[in-house]
């Protein structure tokens, strides 16, 4: 969103699982490069997620990285063009179906968790504002098909994300979210995010610096109008995609264990209109400009200074989130008193 198919693989990963997002990209790589998607073709989120029957996530990410490696190239919200500007190849998803499963096994090869990580990790973080839940081990694997193995696998890397927890008697539960969590882990981001930008600078080409920096001022130019998918994809390419070059591992995972505060914005922009992004917006373009000028010093501190005033903003949108009605839960999800179930 989320941040469950965006974040890379962590320490422990079974030797060479590459995280889904990775084999999404590798095949849609080597059908473009084959010329089984030719230039000019038309590729959106939502077709290739539901040929490859998955989320959207893993294919989101894999489409931003093909765009960054220069083999497709964003088309104006309708996705992405094979190549240059050409007249758009639209297939019809007969093709696609085609062109995408004759190697199945390509996607099929890529470890089992991982294809349900990202759908099982935006359930939880979905009800987190909401209260506190159990999660149901063998029917969370029944749920989506898969063994209990599987199931158990998805919650430990979730535990590890520290999205989830154990209690006294070996239970799953989701914790509710609380004002305290979102002021420690924003604690943490202003420690640790302004040097994961300082490590990554030198990877970000003005030309790449360019093309976010656009899509950030092309948002702010029709805004609230861009609409809140804009608003959370941007704010994924600054604080996810941006730090994917952080070389040191440990540094990356105690990063995206501590975004946290990142979920807040998200879940709220899905109830509420977007004005109050617009300062997050103009943040986002100056940490750009200096990144594209090379002044390292000042994006670190307009990143820094963002992430002090967002601390109240965040807060008062928890507490305006913890009025609503949970959303609908997974059948593997029930909520519990912590008082009870300890």
């Amino acid at each position: 969103m989320g941040l469950a198919g965006t974040e890379k693989q962590g320490e422990g990963a079974p030797p060479g699982s590459a995280f889904f997002y990775a084999s999404v990209r590798d095949l849609l790589a080597g059908k473009i490069r084959s010329g089984e998607l030719p230039a000019g073709t038309v590729l959106k989120e939502a077709p290739i997620s539901g040929q490859l029957g998955m989320s959207r996530a893993p294919v989101r990410r894999a489409l931003i990285l093909l765009a960054e490696d220069g083999l497709i190239t964003p088309a104006a919200g309708q996705g992405y063009v094979v190549g240059g500007s050409r007249t758009p190849l639209r297939l019809s998803s007969r093709r696609l179906h085609e062109i995408l499963t004759a190697q199945a096994d390509d996607i099929g090869r890529t470890a089992s968790w991982e294809r349900i990580f990202s759908q099982v990790a935006e359930a939880v973080t979905a009800c987190m504002p909401f209260g506190t839940f159990r999660i149901q081990e063998s029917e969370l694997g029944d749920f989506h098909n898969v063994s209990r193995t599987v199931a158990r696998e998805v919650l430990w890397r979730l535990m590890d994300r520290r999205l989830i927890e154990k209690n006294r008697k070996s239970h799953w539960i989701v914790g509710q979210m609380t004002a305290r969590d979102l002021r420690d882990t924003l604690q943490m981001r202003r420690l640790l995010e302004p040097e994961a930008l300082s490590q990554v600078a030198p990877d970000w080409a003005e030309a790449r610096s360019d093309a976010l920096l656009a899509r950030v001022e092309a948002a702010i130019a029709a805004f609230p109008a861009c609409g809140a998918a804009v608003v959370d994809h941007l704010e994924a390419a600054m604080f996810v995609d941006m730090y994917d070059g952080v070389r040191n591992s440990r540094l990356l995972g105690s990063i995206r264990r501590n975004q946290l505060s990142l979920l807040v914005p998200r879940l709220f922009r899905r109830h509420f209109p977007i004005i109050d992004d617009l300062p997050a917006l103009h943040e986002y373009a100056g940490i750009l400009r200096y990144l594209r000028q090379g002044d390292v010093p000042q994006a670190r501190d307009v990143l820094h200074r963002h992430l002090v005033r967002v601390e109240a903003l965040v807060l008062a949108r928890l507490r305006v989130l913890s009025l609503l009605e949970p959303p609908d839960m997974p059948p593997y999800m029930t909520p519990v008193y912590r008082d009870r179930d300890g």
